[in-house]
């Protein structure tokens, strides 16, 4: 099937834990996009930092209400700066290619689904809420997520 996205891959995004950067909404639907590594490369702290504050800024001059959080592997070694962001699944799926993501999680009615951006057909319920998924435990120092955690 054309773009998708390789299984051990997804699998590896199914078991994502989010840690907020501060208060969230109390109704959290909409799309959890990251804005860390574009086109799934990794990338400097530098480069992320630069990307991130880009497309963050261009997203609020377009009226978007948005929380910073992290998407992160359940030990929080690998962790991407993420936006949740109140939005329709199509408008979402845009989003999405303009931030230059493989895939992104849609949080409806406490529920959270993950969509490849480049086939609608693959996509997937996570195992766990979206409550459930959340954690406020301090990270590590490194993050596996960037080229050089010293940066």
């Amino acid at each position: 099937m054309q773009n998708q996205i390789d299984e051990s891959l997804w699998q590896l995004y199914l078991g994502v834990w989010f840690r907020p950067c501060g208060t969230l909404p109390l109704s959290s639907n909409g799309a959890i996009i990251s804005l860390w590594n574009p086109d799934g490369v990794n990338k400097s702290y530098a480069d992320n930092s630069r990307y991130q504050r880009l497309i963050y800024q261009e997203l609020k001059r377009k009226g978007y209400n948005m929380h910073l959080m992290w998407g992160c592997s359940p030990d929080l070694g690998y962790r991407e700066l993420s936006v949740l962001l109140n939005s329709s699944q199509n408008k979402a799926t845009q989003l999405a290619r303009v931030c230059r993501q493989k895939a992104y999680y849609f949080v409806k009615g406490g529920q959270i689904w993950l969509y490849n951006t480049h086939n609608p057909q693959q996509y997937s319920q996570l195992p766990a809420t979206f409550e459930a998924r959340l954690t406020y435990r301090k990270p590590p120092a490194f993050n596996e997520a960037i080229l050089n955690s010293s940066t």
